[in-house]
């Protein structure tokens, strides 16, 4: 499958995030803020998992957010773009989600999203992410950029989002995009606390969206993952390796990934337990 992205986003990462470290003083030579982009990569942003809030040498934690955003983000964009057009191939298929973006990164899941269902696309969007730099950089991308009917908050875990409307039955959307590379994660604990978070939400359906890179180390803690999710009611719709398609710099590449997908109808009384 090809992937391009919609003009809106590609001027948005334009003006948000590659002139700002192609325009920094320090980007000269080849270099992105001082450093050759091997570097930035492997060092700065160790493949993605870097401790983002903590700065290093002249780098701030929101340079290494830019960063990050600069060498990352839009492959982890085309893929989501991707699959949420696999998704949802009738826009009108879903009406008003919320969506749940776990290590939600500088907006990517919402972002994707929109890019999928269309600019006027309306969710309310809560990006959870242990860096502050990062949710930080989200919220500008989202107040930037040209969507209006996207409600956004931000929290550092599941347990701290705000949800202060009474529980309904409008679809949900979980996104879980690279998060299980993370060595620290608990991939049980984090059902569990996202498990909490639905109840708070509603009882409409709940889909899972899982997407990582290709490779058994990256895909390391999906089975407990998994697992939990089936232990929870979830149906595995999805448990695949496949590939896309993106240009870049006139070429044409192809970006081997593992994706997955989960889903759970909507709770009636039945499911939910019979009262006392």
């Amino acid at each position: 499958m090809s992937v391009e992205l919609p003009a809106w986003l590609a001027d948005l990462r334009h003006r948000e995030i590659v002139s700002r470290v192609n325009d920094d003083p320090r980007s000269d030579g080849g270099n992105l803020l001082g450093y050759d982009p091997n570097t930035a990569f492997n060092q700065i942003l160790e493949g993605g998992q870097a401790d983002f809030d903590a700065p290093l040498g002249d780098l701030s934690a929101d340079d290494r957010a830019l960063l990050y955003a600069y060498l990352l983000q839009k492959g982890h964009l085309e893929e989501l773009t991707a699959a949420f057009r696999m998704l949802f191939p009738d826009k009108a298929r879903i009406s008003a989600p919320i969506v749940v973006d776990l290590g939600c990164g500088p907006f990517t899941g919402g972002l994707a999203l929109a890019a999928a269902l269309g600019i006027e696309a309306k969710f309310d969007y809560i990006g959870m992410d242990q860096s502050a730099a990062m949710r930080q950089l989200g919220e500008r991308l989202a107040l930037a950029s040209p969507l209006q009917g996207v409600e956004h908050q931000w929290c550092r875990s599941l347990p701290a989002t705000i949800w202060t409307e009474p529980p309904r039955w409008r679809p949900v959307i979980v996104i879980a995009s690279y998060l299980l590379k993370s060595p620290n994660l608990n991939a049980a604990e984090l059902v569990s606390t996202l498990l909490n978070l639905l109840k708070k939400i509603g009882r409409g359906p709940v889909t899972v969206l899982y997407t990582n890179a290709y490779g058994e180390q990256p895909n390391q803690k999906f089975p407990a993952f998994r697992d939990a999710l089936l232990n929870a009611g979830f149906s595995p719709n999805v448990d695949a390796e496949g590939t896309i398609k993106i240009e870049r710099h006139t070429e044409i590449r192809i970006r081997r990934l593992r994706y997955a997908l989960f889903h759970r109808p909507k709770q009636n009384r039945m499911s939910l337990g019979k009262r006392t």
